[in-house]
């Protein structure tokens, strides 16, 4: 019995051994940085100058309802209460305050206000080009490059698969691959109020000639000229891949023979770009035709 005890004195002295160890563990972990209070998950679009609401106080026998939108010094005028800062308040937030100020006026004993934005003009983002719903969207929770796009309905057809990015005070017009989940700019990269993103229409590629499938293809970042040809179902019997000769903007750009035709294959297609294969297998590509 009195080993039974032992054991378990030491079985207990060890578990809260290893609970420490853990809580120091847990205690030691770097925080992760929260998001800005003005755009923490959850609370909604921040107001900003220019922006329009509309505020409804449910009174009876009739409700009162004021639109207007939010001034430059960032406050908008009610009857009753006067001026009333709105700048960087949510709608609850807002509908909060006006509560109050109705309450500690005198004016209600218990006022029930909404607050709904009517008009989105000061954290907003514009999306165009190549997807389905071009517009103005407001940033109202954390969004990224990807799910902004997701949210315009994605790429069309034919459009590319990168993005322009053009933010407020950068001269800099960024690339952004959107496939690509990991660095500075990325389809994970979060937006900023006032951020432009554009999507732009895929330079397209011509294939013609002795291929089993000719017609027009987009070009996707990395394209290979064999990957291009693989697009259009490869060369006929009456191809062949013995020669290869690139142009580009109407220029000799390399011309291969037999051994060196496997160098070729792997060049990256461009716009304004031209292939010729033993005369018979001719590649065309062009921004736009």
């Amino acid at each position: 019995m009195m080993h039974f005890n032992v054991r378990v004195a030491v079985s207990a002295l060890m578990l809260c051994a290893g609970t420490g160890q853990v809580a120091a563990q847990v205690a030691s972990a770097p925080a992760m940085p929260a998001p800005p209070a003005a755009m923490r998950p959850g609370d909604g679009y921040v107001l900003g100058v220019n922006d329009e609401v509309e505020v409804t106080v449910f009174t009876s026998p009739q409700n009162q309802v004021v639109r207007t939108r939010i001034k430059e010094d960032g406050t908008i005028s009610l009857p009753f209460i006067g001026t009333i800062t709105a700048r960087d308040r949510t709608a609850r937030q807002l509908s909060a305050d006006i509560a109050t100020a109705l309450r500690t006026g005198g004016f209600f004993t218990k006022p029930v206000v909404s607050v709904d934005v009517t008009q989105y003009v000061s954290n907003s983002i514009t999306v165009f080009g190549e997807v389905n719903a071009s517009g103005v969207y407001p940033l109202d929770r954390p969004m990224s490059i990807g799910m902004m796009i997701a949210r315009a309905g994605g790429v069309r057809n034919g459009g590319a698969d990168y993005a322009i990015v053009r933010r407020a005070n950068d001269p800099v017009e960024h690339r952004v691959q959107l496939a690509a989940l990991s660095g500075e700019w990325s389809g994970s990269t979060s937006l900023l109020a006032g951020d432009v993103v554009y999507v732009p229409v895929a330079p397209t590629i011509y294939v013609y000639g002795q291929v089993n499938s000719p017609g027009s293809f987009p070009i996707l970042t990395g394209m290979t000229i064999r990957q291009a040809l693989a697009r259009a179902g490869g060369p006929t019997l009456a191809g062949s891949e013995r020669k290869i000769s690139i142009y580009r903007a109407g220029k000799t750009i390399k011309q291969n023979r037999s051994r060196e035709c496997g160098a070729a294959w792997r060049h990256a297609v461009r716009p304004r770009t031209a292939v010729l294969i033993s005369d018979l297998v001719t590649l065309a590509v062009f921004r736009g035709f």
